[in-house]
């Protein structure tokens, strides 16, 4: 069951003071200009994330030129601050998308899904992108009820040809990966894994500039006006520039502000997550706790999610909020639930924590769309970004080059706008508590 925030797109709200560690550690990343002029451009793209700058590295090579307008710095928003975690496949079980497509239809998603970690690797050794990519990914399981959803998704994954799993039945099989009491089994996948993941984002921007693409740092885009008289999309600038685009790529998942379209905005909804990342453990207690590298995700609803980063750091997230509001202690949430898994690391010091916002669906599978004047969108990864992000970045670009077999497939599934209206994030979080809570009784 994939509806984690493990791979979790975070956007920077300054909700602990820091930075994430990512941005401490790369400080010497290439800084974009800003937009001083207006300009026309056949492509734009709001936002400068993993989705964004992946359509604008697949449309340069082949042989489109797009304009990428970030707000901020690239990589501050949800590319640059998520777990890390790479891992295959959607959000959740595949059966959410099956059952509303022809099985033809329902072969071109899963081949769609599949393609995202390969993207990725792809892409590292195309253009030797030093992200620490790191292959290796553990499932762990509560309790019997979680090994039995672990166990019906490799029947279906395997049913469909994917070959990576090894079931890990017991605490003894488990603790190969992660020497832990606090589990009774698990599933690993040698197919996902954990990278550096603003580095990575680094590392397609410079491809895709230097095959031409524009990419701008700190221009925010405040509003969209489209001309029915020559087609064009007017992207106005915060301070004041007009870009005017034939075709509109919105990327910004959860952080549109008010340019999102309608139907976008009550079919997405703010869930805020946090990391913390320790300073460099002894390589001895790294070999006792995850001694073959893998990084793991539990099965809870709201689930913790952690890895050994190249630097000997536990990388430790979670603690996900749907109400986005009293946040309290961070970080004594953060370390009470590593502690449970591995006492050991009671007094392991911190060298950073942060937090952020996800941005998730209903039934927790991206939403796709295009609208009539040719605006592409893309929202709504659940959790489950870092590698399909790139995909579905692929995705959009393909149906802007004239391919929208997958798009086209995506963009059919039915999503539903979350209900409540005013109330819809207590009504979230009103849902949330109930699987919290069933998580914790093991029913």
């Amino acid at each position: 069951m994939r509806t984690s925030q493990k791979g979790a797109i975070i956007r920077e709200v300054n909700l602990s003071g820091e930075s994430s560690i990512y941005e401490i550690e790369f400080s010497e990343r290439r800084q974009y200009a800003i937009l001083e002029e207006s300009a026309d451009t056949d492509i734009a793209i709001i936002g400068g994330g993993l989705t964004g700058i992946s359509a604008a590295l697949h449309l340069a090579e082949n042989g489109y030129s797009a304009m990428v307008l970030e707000a901020g710095k690239l990589g501050t928003g949800g590319s640059g601050r998520n777990g890390g975690h790479v891992c295959q496949g959607w959000p959740n079980d595949f059966y959410q998308i099956q059952r509303q497509l022809s099985e033809q239809d329902a072969k071109v998603a899963w081949d769609s899904g599949m393609a995202a970690v390969n993207l990725v690797k792809d892409r590292v050794d195309r253009y030797k992108i030093d992200c620490e990519l790191t292959f290796g990914y553990v499932e762990a399981a509560y309790h019997k009820r979680q090994m039995e959803s672990l166990d019906e998704m490799q029947r279906e994954w395997e049913a469909r040809g994917y070959d990576a799993f090894i079931r890990l039945e017991d605490r003894t099989a488990l603790n190969a990966h992660v020497d832990t009491n606090a589990y009774v089994g698990g599933l690993f996948d040698s197919k996902s894994g954990h990278m550096q993941p603003l580095k990575y984002l680094h590392g397609l921007a410079a491809a895709a500039a230097k095959q031409g693409g524009l990419i701008y740092e700190n221009t925010p885009i405040v509003k969209i006006k489209t001309n029915h008289f020559d087609g064009y999309k007017h992207l106005h600038t915060r301070s004041g520039q007009v870009v005017r685009a034939k075709i509109l790529l919105l990327c910004g998942n959860a952080y549109l502000a008010d340019v999102g379209l309608p139907s976008m905005k009550s079919r997405l909804a703010q869930v805020t997550s946090s990391v913390l990342a320790t300073k460099p453990l002894s390589p001895n207690v790294i070999r006792h706790l995850m001694p073959t590298g893998a990084a793991v995700a539990d099965c809870n609803a709201a689930l913790n999610y952690y890895r050994i980063d190249a630097k000997g750091r536990m990388i430790f997230g979670g603690r996900a909020s749907y109400t986005n509001i009293h946040f309290g202690d961070v970080e004594a949430d953060l370390r009470r639930r590593m502690v449970k898994i591995f006492p050991i690391l009671k007094n392991a010091e911190k060298e950073a924590v942060w937090s952020g916002k996800i941005g998730i669906t209903v039934n927790r599978i991206p939403q796709f769309g295009r609208t009539p004047d040719d605006i592409y969108f893309v929202q709504g990864f659940s959790g489950h970004g870092v590698a399909l992000t790139g995909q579905a970045g692929v995705m959009l670009a393909e149906a802007v080059i004239g391919d929208q077999t997958g798009f086209n497939v995506l963009s059919s599934l039915n999503h539903m706008p979350f209900p409540g209206g005013p109330l819809r994030i207590p009504a979230l979080a009103l849902g949330m508590a109930y699987y919290k809570l069933r998580d914790r009784l093991k029913i």
